[in-house]
């Protein structure tokens, strides 16, 4: 295989049928790396970034390497599902699964709704991520993507954000910068499960959103079930329509 991570712009319209934005964050240099079959002429490539692998091109000639490079647990959005062929013929666990994209509403969306969420109730709080919250999110129990894209905290506060909600003194529910890029950033948003359906990865989500209208950016939700589909809609956005992913197991 041949790293491109040094020669992306070559290889950058090998993704243009992905319209995910965690393929800018590694175009632009910020997240994950990339692999081609070789260097010159490659009959596929694969981009990493975050957990999330996308497959470019003709799943031909893929080995147990490759299948070491998509570790389990991970998603791979393939440009045709003839790679999961391909991953399980190498001795790879993996099976298909539904996605759903999201879309911004054609006036955008609304501050006023949004800020309405911020309404908590007394014993509700919610606090920007800072050096205080980082170690919180880093070593959450119930989510392991708060910060994991990053390199540590000043890379965090350097480059993405977060807004955490709390019951008391405890984490409830938070939504961080899962990506960026010159444009927007990838929404990560997850609950602790004892809070759950209360309303609290609303108040997250809210405040995330209005910081990123406030800064000016697109802010990205991808959907991994219907749940969070709704709390998308909930939040303003429309629903954009089902994809096929694949799931390493494992």
């Amino acid at each position: 295989m041949y790293c491109i991570d040094n020669d992306r712009e070559r290889f950058a319209r090998r993704f243009d049928w992905c319209i995910d934005s965690m393929i800018p964050c590694y175009f632009e240099g910020h997240i994950g790396s990339a692999f081609a079959e070789r260097e010159k002429d490659p009959r596929w490539v694969i981009l990493r970034s975050g957990d999330f692998f996308f497959a470019a091109g003709e799943p031909e000639n893929i080995d147990e390497a490759v299948r070491d490079l998509i570790r389990p647990g991970s998603v791979v959005i393939p440009e045709d599902m003839k790679w999961l062929d391909a991953i399980t013929a190498c001795g790879a666990e993996a099976g298909p699964y539904t996605r759903y994209r999201t879309k911004m509403p054609e006036n955008g969306l609304d501050r006023k709704r949004l800020e309405e969420y911020l309404n908590v109730p007394g014993c509700v709080s919610i606090r920007p991520a800072g050096e205080a919250e980082y170690p919180l999110l880093r070593d959450c129990g119930w989510e392991n993507c708060f910060v994991s894209n990053f390199g540590g905290m000043e890379d965090f506060l350097e480059n993405g954000f977060g807004y955490c909600v709390f019951v008391g003194n405890e984490l409830a529910s938070a939504a961080t910068t899962y990506g960026y890029y010159s444009g927007g950033y990838e929404l990560q948003i997850a609950t602790a499960p004892k809070f759950r359906r209360r309303g609290y990865a609303a108040i997250a989500g809210a405040a995330f959103l209005l910081e990123c209208l406030g800064r000016g950016k697109l802010p990205h939700w991808d959907a991994a079930n219907q749940t969070s589909v709704r709390l998308a809609q909930r939040l303003g956005y429309e629903y954009g329509g089902e994809y096929l992913a694949i799931s390493m197991k494992g």
